[in-house]
């Protein structure tokens, strides 16, 4: 009797260490791989930036294993991986406590067109996506002279000045022109402190996200705050041929349904 106790406390405590394992996950192979954020800049009429971020600081999974990082981009129908372009970045990503990014650039795109795409983390059988989508950015209308602008209908010329953005989520450049009671500050917030890049821009209603990480991620997003004026409606272009940037208006929306044509230039500093 003693002899089957015996041999039931260690078949009872075996299961209980196996029950354990389970829950803590020990001697096992990593059972997740870290969270994802997919994102893209400088989208262009024929290229764009795919960028994935990983924030690793929370994962509970700290040990020595690596894991794979890559992007999906797909064309076509956003329900059909049949076109699907795998981009391997890193095979072996080392676990770390910390956050990181990583981006790909593409191009011969075509304008005016809707694109599906997802940052990926992958560990044997466990993946983490993050699909999204972007269009990349339609053709700008067309005037003939520069520094020429209207409100409504109402032409005048300009003269453009390059400010510098005080702070935050005002962003980090912006370009001021006309005359009271319409003079436009219109701000970019773009990485590294740059000036935007040639594409269509979207209005901002109230100022640049600058919460926690989204600090960093809608940095050169192909955003635009025009102060006081710009909604989620608005819609601008740009032209940067690195030395000149160039704003144009096409029937942009504005706060309380100005409308404001037009194009205006200045010399990048």
């Amino acid at each position: 009797m003693k002899k089957y106790f015996a041999l039931l406390c260690i078949v009872s405590l075996l299961y209980s260490c196996d029950v354990i394992d389970q829950i803590t996950g020990e001697d096992e192979e990593p059972s997740d791989v870290p969270p994802v954020r997919s994102y893209v800049t400088y989208t262009s009429q024929n290229s764009v930036t795919l960028n994935g971020f990983i924030d690793n600081s929370n994962n509970y999974y700290q040990g020595s294993d690596t894991y794979e990082v890559g992007f999906v981009f797909r064309t076509g129908n956003e329900n059909d991986p049949t076109n699907d372009e795998v981009i391997i970045i890193d095979e072996e990503v080392a676990y770390t406590a910390s956050m990181r990014s990583f981006s790909t650039d593409l191009s011969s795109l075509t304008p005016n067109t809707t694109y599906y795409y997802t940052f990926y983390s992958k560990n044997g059988d466990h993946l983490k996506e993050d699909w999204s989508s972007f269009t990349t950015s339609d053709l700008p209308c067309s005037f003939s002279q520069n520094n020429y602008y209207s409100v409504n209908g109402a032409w005048q010329t300009a003269y453009v000045t390059v400010e510098d953005v005080q702070c935050c989520d005002e962003g980090n450049v912006g370009f001021r022109f006309g005359n009271w009671p319409n003079i436009f500050q219109v701000n970019f917030n773009e990485l590294e402190n740059g000036y935007p890049q040639t594409g269509q821009y979207f209005g901002v209603s109230s100022g640049f996200d600058i919460t926690y990480i989204e600090r960093e991620l809608v940095k050169s997003t192909n955003q635009v705050f025009i102060e006081y004026n710009s909604t989620t409606d608005t819609q601008l272009f740009v032209e940067n041929n690195g030395a000149t940037i160039t704003l144009i208006f096409c029937n942009t929306i504005l706060n309380g349904g100005d409308i404001l044509n037009g194009k205006v230039s200045v010399a990048i500093p």
